[in-house]
């Protein structure tokens, strides 16, 4: 249809473009024409740019061979008048006030335009979106299917399609049993139908490990999750496997490492314990807990404070933040009591660290050194007594000669002085104190030959016997109790029983002459099974060792009574030469308490 249009605003621009454009297919528009006063108005500048001609006298526009449409776009009444009167016959015409149709038609055009814009986006950042869900789908490294309600593939990623050597086409409309026939999991994937059967029905989802052994033993942590459709009905499980052999076996590694651990620490003679920085016991082994008479569970969780003596309690927190400050070990030696009797410890405490190296608590190894501190001091003993013993010996021959000479002389004189003389008193002092001289030699000697014991096998209790018979009928025992209490069924010692005697005469007229004679003297034997050790005890109720003397009462020569005071420093050495230890305390009552420790043998060697 041939048009011209009067007006070249920006209106005459649209309508060109519309018209030049695919849209108005049932309004073919062929515009003959663009008139405006304005040669430079925008419509006019664009109709020429485009090839169409322009003028600024209307009845030149009108005068266009087979003008069949003008279309008036100026917005003014007195041009539309002036068009009326000049318009050619047959003519439409189309003035400003129906335009909007146009305007309609290219605002229209505009908004299509702009829906196929964003329609075109969207499908790329659909595509965008599938190929990164896919590429994210196909990347994990687990086996991963999406079973429709029927139990059929509707999908699987890379993994599961490399695992069961299917590819997605082949796939599709296959059960999981199907796709995992040639694979280790064949078997588990049956019997897991029921699972998802129960998936289906709850909609919620389910969770189990599946273990192989051929060829190889495997582990694997299968999920099924629902996929639920906009009315929360499941239209969909997504089956998860996740491979968790390594998993499995670090794990096995970790808990036999653990185990290993702790059955160091179980087995330990040390004490060992594990606090963290708070204080809490973390860890505790049972020797530590059977020391107080209770189970390692008891101290978890606890601080030393709940479990021990203040005093105690004190020192263990001050050493631990000693560790924690200087963040190094440290060493310690520590007195523990433990049944009312003083422990001396060597402890070692250090700093525990994380994979990270930060402190994280303190460790604790304590040696009980009790033993090893007595054995020690027996050995210094040992030493003066050996040195003590050569030097006695010496002695004794250079004093024993002239003693013999000098009894020998007093003995005449005495058998030629009248009773009724008053020298015959005198010479009898003589003749006693060389006498005593001479026991204290002899006492010498015997201590300095320390002859070698005649073992044999036999039981406490029958040296005990015969040690009470030889006492209870002395004077000195008369007004004396002796009350023996034996354990029965004692192991057997290895000893010379003559000598263990003697130690145990000593100790029973000691303790008379401690008690003046009056008294009660308790005798028991018992067994030690910690050490293997048996246990020959004597206690008395008389006023006890004074605490400052007790380290020097073994040592030869030393007597609080007068003697010669070699009774227990032969003692000791006839039970250091037994392989045994003499230990001295207060009994309850006040008294002295001597327990002589000998090696134990439950089987005759």
């Amino acid at each position: 249809m041939n048009t011209i249009i009067i007006g070249g605003g920006r209106g005459c621009r649209a309508i060109i473009k519309l018209a030049m454009g695919p849209f108005l297919t049932e309004l073919p528009l062929d515009i003959k024409c663009v008139m405006d006063p304005d040669n430079e108005a925008r419509g006019m500048v664009f109709a020429r740019e485009q090839g169409i001609p322009t003028t600024t006298d209307i009845n030149k526009a009108m005068a266009i061979p087979g003008l069949e449409l003008i279309i008036e776009l100026t917005g003014l009444d007195t041009v539309l008048e002036n068009i009326y009167k000049i318009l050619p016959p047959g003519v439409k015409l189309i003035d400003h006030t129906f335009a909007h149709i146009f305007w309609d038609l290219v605002n229209a055009q505009e908004d299509k335009k702009r829906q196929l814009r964003e329609m075109t986006v969207l499908e790329q950042k659909i595509e965008m979106e599938r190929h990164f869900l896919q590429s994210l789908f196909d990347n994990i490294p687990d086996l991963v299917v999406v079973l429709n309600k029927e139990k059929k593939v509707i999908k699987i990623n890379a993994s599961f399609s490399r695992y069961a050597g299917f590819k997605l086409k082949e796939a599709l409309g296959k059960s999981c049993e199907e796709l995992l026939i040639t694979t280790e999991l064949a078997a588990q994937c049956r019997l897991t139908l029921p699972l998802i059967d129960d998936v289906l029905q709850t909609g919620k989802p389910r969770s189990v490990v599946w273990r192989t052994y051929s060829p190889e033993e495997t582990h694997w942590e299968v999920t099924l999750t629902p996929i639920l459709d906009q009315y929360g009905e499941v239209e969909a499980i997504l089956i998860n496997w996740h491979r968790i052999t390594e998993k499995v076996k670090l794990l096995r590694e970790i808990e036999s490492a653990e185990q290993r651990f702790r059955s160091f620490i179980d087995s330990a003679h040390d004490w060992i314990s594990i606090k963290d920085l708070e204080g809490r016991y973390v860890i505790v082994n049972p020797v530590i807990a059977r020391a107080f008479h209770k189970k390692p569970g008891d101290f978890i969780g606890k601080r030393p404070e709940d479990m021990f003596p203040p005093d105690l309690a004190k020192l263990i927190n001050r050493h631990d933040r000693e560790v924690t400050g200087s963040d190094r070990h440290q060493t310690y030696e520590e007195t523990v009591n433990i049944d009312g009797r003083d422990h001396r410890f060597n402890t070692l405490r250090f700093p525990l660290k994380d994979y990270k190296g930060s402190t994280i608590g303190v460790c604790t190894i304590m040696r009980d050194i009790t033993s090893e501190k007595e054995l020690r001091d027996q050995l210094v003993q040992s030493t003066k007594l050996a040195a003590l013993g050569k030097l006695a010996a010496g002695v004794a021959h250079e004093i024993n000669n002239p003693l013999s000479g000098v009894l020998a002389y007093a003995e005449d004189m005495l058998d030629e002085v009248p009773d009724t003389n008053p020298l015959h008193m005198d010479i009898k002092v003589i003749i006693r104190e060389t006498m005593r001289c001479r026991d204290i030699v002899r006492n010498l000697l015997d201590f300095a030959r320390q002859d070698n014991p005649v073992f044999e096998q036999i039981d406490p209790n029958t040296i005990v016997d015969q040690s009470v018979s030889l006492v209870a009928r002395l004077p000195q025992f008369r007004n004396i109790s002796i009350e023996v209490n034996k354990r029965e069924k004692l192991p057997h010692i290895k000893c010379d029983p003559h000598q263990i005697q003697q130690v145990l005469l000593n100790l029973m007229l000691n303790a008379a002459d401690a008690m003046k004679e009056s008294g009660r003297i308790i005798i028991a034997t018992d067994y030690e099974r910690w050490h293997n050790r048996c246990i020959i005890l004597v206690e008395d109720n008389g006023p006890g060792i004074p605490e400052n003397l007790i380290d020097k009462i073994f040592e030869p020569f030393f007597s609080t009574k007068g003697t010669n005071g070699l009774g227990l420093a032969v003692s000791w050495g006839i039970i250091e030469r037994h392989r045994g230890i003499i230990e001295v305390d207060t009994a309850v009552s006040g008294g002295a308490i001597f327990r002589i420790l000998l090696p134990a043998l439950w089987e005759k060697e």
